[in-house]
């Protein structure tokens, strides 16, 4: 596995991204300037891999919402993504550093507002990812979201999250579990 899962703020080893950019909710604009050749390329890579496994495994909504992501060559830029997702259901990528805590991830999803990874995953790390990255955030969540019965969905998730959290009943932790297992 190489290193160890990290659960924001329950770890000894920070998660990975830079968090110095990030707003005080944890939001921050997507440096598209900082991807590299390699980065897209691992993108498409990706992406080609993953979609020609989709048929017969993935739902047809999901299949069909794909090309909403837009070009499959290079990392999508978030507001090209956001006009087209906004017009579909009202919500918006928004920029993270990587794993945030709950009451802020909880708090983007309840308003419409899916947090997005902004960093790819290294070439060598092409099979497997401890954290979630950029391809994994728009890949595996955003295309369903393209889907207001799904859209409408998260957004009570999110809602339902910022609840329990106030009762103290819920740990991110449980819920994101998933995620740290790899894309």
């Amino acid at each position: 596995m190489g290193q160890a899962p990290v659960v924001y703020g329950q770890s000894t080893r920070p998660p990975r991204g830079d968090y110095s950019r990030a707003n005080a909710d944890y939001t921050c604009p997507q440096d598209y300037a900082a991807y590299t050749a390699a980065d897209h390329d691992t993108y498409r890579r990706l992406y080609e891999r993953q979609r020609a496994l989709l048929p017969g495994l993935a739902s047809q909504p999901f299949i069909d919402a794909l090309p909403s992501l837009g070009a499959s060559d290079r990392i999508p830029r978030f507001e090209e993504v956001n006009e087209r997702l906004y017009k579909a259901t009202g919500w918006e990528l928004v920029g993270v550093p990587g794993l945030i805590p709950e009451v802020p991830f909880f708090t983007l999803l309840a308003n419409r507002k899916f947090p997005v990874t902004d960093w790819i995953r290294k070439p060598e790390e092409f099979e497997y990812i401890v954290e979630p990255d950029i391809f994994h955030d728009l890949f595996g969540h955003v295309p369903l979201l393209f889907n207001p019965v799904f859209a409408d969905y998260v957004q009570r998730y999110g809602q339902g999250g910022l609840k329990a959290q106030g009762l103290g009943s819920v740990s991110y932790t449980h819920l994101r579990a998933h995620e740290t297992r790899g894309n």
